[in-house]
């Protein structure tokens, strides 16, 4: 448990770290939301990107609880190794984050708000 605690904390604290490096190079103005043709028609602050990697820390929490409930019930919280259910829960972080890495990317690199903002 402590193994699978570690990393999760560690994928959100990678999380936390990347969105401070992009908001220092984020453009100030940045897209929030797309219409259904996939066109830009929301904008904010470049401070709007430090709301998805709290999403990212608040989603690792509730899965290091969901996780510990899980061991708790089946008896297991001092097996040495992750379970199924953990190797789930780290596949939906990590999945999360490299999701989460391409969309400040792409703001950081101005494609989002290029030509849209005047």
């Amino acid at each position: 448990m402590r193994v699978f605690t570690w990393i999760v904390r560690a994928i959100a604290g990678a999380a936390v770290l990347m969105c401070v490096i992009m908001i220092g190079l984020a453009p100030q103005t940045v897209v929030t939301h797309f219409n259904h043709a996939g066109l830009a028609d929301s904008f904010g602050s470049g401070w709007w990107l430090v709301m998805l990697p709290l999403l990212v820390v608040v989603m690792g929490e509730v899965i290091i609880k969901l996780a510990r409930q899980k061991r708790r019930k089946l008896g297991l919280l001092q097996l040495p190794t992750l379970t199924v259910f953990e190797g789930q829960c780290l596949g939906v972080m990590v999945s999360f984050s490299v999701l989460l890495w391409l969309f400040m990317q792409s703001e950081v690199q101005g494609r989002l708000v290029s030509g849209m903002v005047g």
